[in-house]
């Protein structure tokens, strides 16, 4: 049996089971999109887009919406407020989205209290306030907080349609199914239901291709999913095949040395993982570096102490070319390289294409890569494009996600409270 075939979701409250009629709807949603650094500008706004169907089945419904949401983290060029975030909002919906300042408080109170039905508010970055991102022990403390208590106090219900961001253990995804009916919106039931079809209907070989900066998520993850037996083929470019390229010691003398050596706990794991499967991992062969403005690719042996690898070579593509030839199914997370960098998109181009031309079917999960395969008109022929990258891993690597954990413990008791309130609809 294709292992992926056991995967098991929780149960949870869909949305459209009930009702919203001039109710205060705290709607938890993920417009975490890439900015452009300096200008503040949104680069991508395809995460904000995805929420359009959500927010317009409330108003429909003549609800209050109250939005939440993050963006970026902190120390990050992208740590910036969603004041921006409101404005493409306003022009999506055609309406007016009025923004707060603040995530909780008397600011927050009175816009709400002066809000009239129908109404859309979107209130501040959620990781401004600490309590926010806060490392508890169970998911009941986070609803003990002041955020859930102070938001909770004036909402009728909870919708989380946030699948991007219900891999984590944060106040504003896991505090309020404790103290409020708790639902699924329709982006995290859209992507819930697609990835349990997939992995229904998959069969044949499976290969996960891994890249991105995501270093500490990333590497877990390919434990993850080789200790399940998920996987046929594990593929790793960007920064996490160079965490395990050192790790191994495939790569001995780089500045990569210095710079990966704040991650001692993911290095050590990596080469244990190296260790047991490296029969299913595939690593480059060769790397392209920047030398006086230029790409240069080259053979790993061949790379100087202040190269520092910025994409895949094509040598290495070829490779996994040949690698995945009779896949069936593919799970691409993270870019190749650092696309952000004209000529270092290209390996994140060809894997892309070798896709395509291999007619493996792939689920691409989160933003650069997903942009990138919109440019080149190929996310139809490939599959599916999920808005979320770690959370799409985490649910197929078995791991829970605590977004949909906290919905389901709340099921039978919002059941009963969606049943009273269709009765009285």
């Amino acid at each position: 049996m294709n292992e992926l075939a056991r995967l098991e979701i929780p149960k949870y409250v869909k949305m459209d089971e009930c009702g919203y009629r001039e109710k205060t709807v705290l709607l938890r949603v993920d417009f975490n999109s890439p900015i452009e650094p300096g200008s503040g500008r949104i680069l991508d706004i395809t995460r904000i887009k995805s929420h359009v169907p959500t927010i317009s089945y409330l108003l429909k419904q003549n609800a209050k919406v109250v939005l939440l949401s993050h963006q970026g983290q902190k120390g990050s060029s992208d740590f910036v407020s969603l004041k921006a975030h409101a404005e493409v909002l306003s022009e999506l919906l055609r309406a007016n989205v009025k923004f707060v300042e603040q995530v909780y408080g008397d600011k927050v109170d009175e816009a709400v209290r002066s809000a009239k039905n129908g109404d859309v508010i979107l209130l501040e970055n959620t990781r401004f306030v600490e309590e926010e991102t806060r490392v508890v022990n169970s998911y009941e403390e986070h609803a003990k907080c002041e955020l859930v208590k102070r938001l909770s106090a004036f909402s009728h219900v909870y919708v989380n349609d946030a699948f991007a961001s219900s891999h984590r253990n944060h106040a504003s995804l896991v505090g309020f199914p404790f103290v409020l009916p708790a639902v699924a919106g329709k982006l995290m039931t859209e992507e819930l239901e697609a990835v349990k079809r997939i992995v229904e209907e998959s069969s044949g070989p499976t290969a996960f291709l891994l890249g991105g900066g995501k270093l500490k998520d990333s590497v877990k993850l390919v434990n993850n999913i080789l200790e399940r037996g998920v996987a046929d083929k594990v593929v790793l470019t960007g920064l996490i095949a160079n965490a395990f390229l050192v790790a191994t010691g495939f790569i001995r003398e780089s500045v990569l040395i210095k710079k990966l050596s704040e991650y001692e706990n993911e290095l050590k794991l990596a080469k244990r993982i190296f260790s047991r499967f490296n029969e299913k991992i595939l690593l480059p062969v060769d790397v392209a570096v920047e030398r006086n403005g230029e790409r240069v690719e080259l053979p790993l042996e061949e790379l100087r102490f202040d190269d520092e690898p910025m994409d895949v070579g094509s040598r290495t593509i070829t490779m996994i070319h040949d690698s995945l030839k009779g896949f069936k199914t593919a799970f691409l997370r993270g870019p190749a390289g650092v696309v952000e960098k004209r000529g270092f998109e290209k390996g994140t181009v060809e894997l892309l294409k070798l896709l395509c031309e291999l007619g493996i079917y792939t689920v691409i999960g989160g933003g650069h890569t997903r942009i990138i395969a919109e440019q080149l008109g190929l996310v139809d022929k490939l599959g599916y494009a999920s808005t979320g990258g770690g959370a799409l891993l985490t649910l197929l690597s078995g791991e829970p996600l605590p977004a949909l954990q906290a919905l389901s413990f709340a099921f039978e008791r919002t059941k009963v409270a969606c049943g009273d309130v269709n009765g009285r609809d």
